[in-house]
Order: structure tokens, then sequence, then C-alpha cells
């Protein structure tokens, strides 16, 4: 598997504003289609989406039905359960795709899961019926998969944040793997946050603003964009299957492209290692206190 088939889209900003970097809100459709056409020409094969992020769903079923692309589809239960049934959710995204069945679904909310375990059987049901081929859950803690393996659950994808500055899942990498599970990483850039200049970022991140000035300084040194930089780190770890990437332009997405297949020296990947954060309130972006 190459570098560039082990990157799958993101698709939160074709519905919604999202991340600290993000100037634009919503990327227009036009650009979306060219976005998803260059994914298709250079054999990305992934797009990750969920119930809950605005109108990507119904936005991505519009694009991939009007020009006949082909991708492997990732969708996510809404955490909003009170509203509907877990059947109506699942329904609903499948209709705003335009697709009659799904490559992945995941629970996206792990406090629901453990409330209600049913969550868990009529995810079980939809896969036996050939609605999705594999189930799993987007998580945020490491002790969301303490539970899972404790709890013998059989599940088939996880996707969970790693970074330069998040490595808190590293412990799981090769227990996951012998257990079959597909791995997908999500916030390779912290939502953007690490993409952005360190005199921009908010008050906030004062505390980590002289690990983020190194950062850019090892990116000049060795020429190459930040971006490259953390996307490499993610991808030089043999365990992950996926990586996961947020699109704001579709420039931006040609440049990540091009990076991924160059390399990084085992010294300055040793390097980046030792950046790690164990700080929730910054590597954990819901947690953060910005306005």
């Amino acid at each position: 598997m190459n570098n560039d088939n082990r990157i799958a889209i993101g698709t939160a900003q074709f519905g919604m504003n999202y991340g600290i970097n993000n100037a634009r809100g919503k990327i227009p459709y036009e650009e979306i289609v060219q976005i998803l056409k260059y994914a298709q020409e250079n054999e990305i094969d992934t797009l990750d989406t969920a119930y809950d992020y605005g109108d990507s769903e119904k936005v991505l079923g519009e694009t991939i039905s009007k020009n006949g692309f082909n991708f492997k589809i990732i969708s996510k239960l809404s955490k909003n359960l009170s509203a509907k049934s877990v059947i109506d959710y699942f329904y609903e995204s499948l209709n705003r795709l335009k697709q009659s069945k799904i490559y992945g679904y995941l629970i996206h909310d792990f406090q629901s899961f453990k409330n209600q375990k049913y969550i868990w059987e009529v995810l079980k049901k939809l896969k036996e019926q050939g609605k999705i081929k594999k189930i799993g859950f987007s998580i945020y803690y490491p002790s969301e998969i303490e539970f899972l393996l404790e709890k013998k659950i059989d599940f088939d994808i996880i996707q969970f944040p790693y970074s330069i500055f998040d490595q808190r899942f590293e412990q799981y990498f090769s227990q996951l793997k012998d257990m079959k599970v597909e791995i997908y990483t999500r916030s390779a850039f912290l939502q953007g946050l690490l993409l952005k200049q360190p005199e921009e970022m908010p008050s906030y991140f004062d505390k980590i603003k002289e690990k983020v000035i190194i950062l850019n300084r090892i990116a000049e040194n060795n020429n190459v964009p930040l971006s490259f930089l953390c996307l490499k780190f993610v991808l030089m770890n043999e365990f992950v299957g996926k990586v996961v990437i947020g699109v704001d332009n579709i420039e931006n997405f040609k440049e990540d492209l091009h990076v991924v297949e160059e390399g990084i020296d085992l010294d300055c990947y040793n390097f980046l290692k030792s950046m790690k954060i164990e700080d929730e309130d910054i590597i954990i972006p819901y947690k953060w206190q910005i306005n």
C-alpha cells in the first residue's frame, strides 16, 4: 500500500465550518467535485463523514451520484440519540449519501454505547444484513479502548486522534493489528492548529507556542511545509491503516498528497516523537476554551 492510498478524506468541511485554521467556511460545491476527482485519480478510495457534519453526507451523495465517483464511505451515528432511533439515523444517512450500503459505520459517542448496549446489537444486525461491511468506534480516550478490550467487543474499525503532539494511543497499535482491526487516525494537524503561525495562535495555547516554533524551524531547515512533517510522522507508523485528513481547498490537498511521497530521516522522526504532549486541554480540541 503506497502512502497516497493510506490517505482518507475527512469531509467535515464539505458540510460545515470546521477547524481552527478554517477562514473560508464550507467548501464550494464545484471545488468539492475537483477534490474528489483529484482524489480518485490518485487512488484515494475512502471518505470519512458523519451524520452530525452538517450537510456533508448530503453533499457527498449528490457529488458522487452526479459524477460517477466510486469511494468507500465511512459515516458515524449521530450523538443525539434522543431524537431518533439508531435505525432511523442509519437509513437517513444512507438516503443522504444515495447509497444502498456503506463500507464503515462508527459509534460517534462512546458514552451512549456504554449506557445503551442495544446500539451495538443494532449495528451488528445491519452488518449481518449486508448494509454495513465494517462496524466500529470513533473515540477520544485510551480508556475507551481499554473498555472495548476488557469487554471483548468484536469491532472492525477504530478511529482516534494521532499526531506529533498526541501519541496517547501508541501502546495499543500492536494489539489492534493482531486483532485485525483497521486503524484510522485523525487530527494529524490537530484540527489545523499546527498549521497556524505561532504568533497567530490564541493565547490559550501560549504554553505550547515554543514547541510550535521548534516544529516550524525543523520544517524550514528541511525545506518542507509543516504539513509535511505532520503527515509523515503519522504515515511512518506502520500500524496506521489510513490517515483521515481534513481538506479546506484543492491546492492544499494537492500539496498534502505531493509531500507524502517523500521521506524524513530517522533522527528527525525520533525527535518528533519526543515532542508529544500529555495535556488533554491542548490535544483534545473539544476541550479548547477559545472564542
